[in-house]
């Protein structure tokens, strides 16, 4: 199947991250991203799916309502914002794979209760960026990675993100924009 991710309005510089996760992934494994905006980085890891034949399951999860910085920042007068319609253009921009992801309209905090833990192969958190966010997301969803999956995220350059990271993990690995820590 031909990626179609770039025809979808938002941010994604991590498709070497998402390549590699399917990549290395066994089927049967089970995927979860935390922040699908418009679906742009949504649409690039399901195609990887279908295109690698593996039974992976893949979870995105977002309120489709926006973080802070889409509400109060630079994106608020985003239509989609403005007018609620952000999980309706995510659905029709993933239509074409649709099949393949399931996803669910709750806090990042909220849905890791949904999963038991040591449970999930790769989480990625790109949700709300800000320092509290980004720490709850942590200390919520490390705990359902099985020994040997990977948390990760987005945005390493920002301050609140990578300080927040710092504090939790000394070992870890950065990939352009993105961390990575493995749980062993």
């Amino acid at each position: 199947m031909e990626h179609f991710y770039k025809n979808i309005h938002g941010w994604f510089d991590f498709e070497d991250v998402y390549s590699e996760m399917v990549s290395t992934a066994q089927s049967g494994s089970h995927f979860v991203e935390i922040g699908s905006w418009k679906g742009k980085s949504t649409a690039y890891m399901a195609v990887e799916i279908v295109n690698s034949r593996k039974l992976i399951k893949f979870d995105c999860i977002d309120t489709w309502l926006g973080s802070f910085e889409h509400t109060q920042g630079q994106w608020a007068e985003d239509s989609d914002v403005v007018n609620g319609n952000l999980f309706d253009t995510f659905l029709q921009n993933i239509q074409p794979v649709r099949g393949v992801i399931n996803p669910i309209r709750m806090s990042s905090v909220a849905a890791s209760a949904l999963y038991i833990d040591n449970s999930l192969d790769f989480v990625f958190l790109d949700g709300a960026h800000d320092p509290d966010s980004v720490n709850a997301d942590i200390i919520s969803w490390y705990p359902k990675v099985k020994n040997g999956g990977i948390l990760g995220g987005h945005d390493f350059g920002w301050i609140s993100v990578s300080n927040v990271v710092r504090s939790h993990f000394n070992d870890f690995k950065v990939i352009n924009d993105s961390w990575l820590k493995l749980k062993n």
